[in-house]
């Protein structure tokens, strides 16, 4: 038990070795990383408009290498409440920001730039919310309103986007449909 009489928990015991781990690992990430998503920018940027496609599957990486290499051991410390928190704010802010950061790497040469500028942003940022997160679950501090209401938003987001884009799509697909109908009755 702690000075208060509460029994102690798996964070009570490792976190500031977690917090020391996680902080080393994010350096060596972003020393390792930046190099490697520069090379790969601007390889794409011969690709041009294909660099675009290549986006999300640069985006999934780096989420799991964060997930598997920087925030691993903190997140097994978290509560299961603010571990869903934590994975869903990072999903949604690798998706809302790494795909149009990493998309821009279409750009010859120029691209380079927001790629290594989102790949360190993304990574800062989850690395110091998870940091923030394990600090708050040390304190056993509740999650805080501006994480629910922000999760939420971006979920309500997320969601309205797609619905727009399935209505793009089946818009753009009765129109491709009608034309080549009337191309064809001609």
């Amino acid at each position: 038990v702690d000075d208060a009489g509460r029994e102690l928990r798996p964070i009570d015991l490792r976190y500031e070795q977690t917090v020391v781990q996680q902080h080393e690992r994010f350096g060596q990430m972003l020393l390792i990383g930046v190099p490697v998503v520069f090379l790969i920018a601007l390889s794409l940027s011969a690709l041009h408009f294909a660099a675009v496609a290549a986006a999300p599957l640069i985006v999934v990486a780096h989420l799991v290498a964060v997930r598997l290499w920087l925030v691993r051991d903190a997140m097994r410390l978290l509560g299961p409440a603010r571990k869903r928190f934590v994975r869903w704010l990072s999903r949604l802010a690798f998706l809302w920001i790494g795909i149009p950061g990493y998309g821009l790497a279409a750009a010859p040469l120029v691209g380079t730039v927001p790629a290594v500028a989102t790949f360190a942003g993304l990574t800062a940022a989850v690395h110091a919310y998870t940091r923030w997160s394990l600090t708050r679950e040390f304190q056993r501090a509740p999650l805080a309103g501006w994480e629910v209401a922000l999760l939420w938003g971006l979920a309500v987001v997320t969601l309205a986007a797609l619905a727009l884009v399935a209505a793009l799509v089946a818009a753009f697909g009765w129109s491709a449909a009608a034309i080549a109908e009337w191309v064809s009755s001609r």
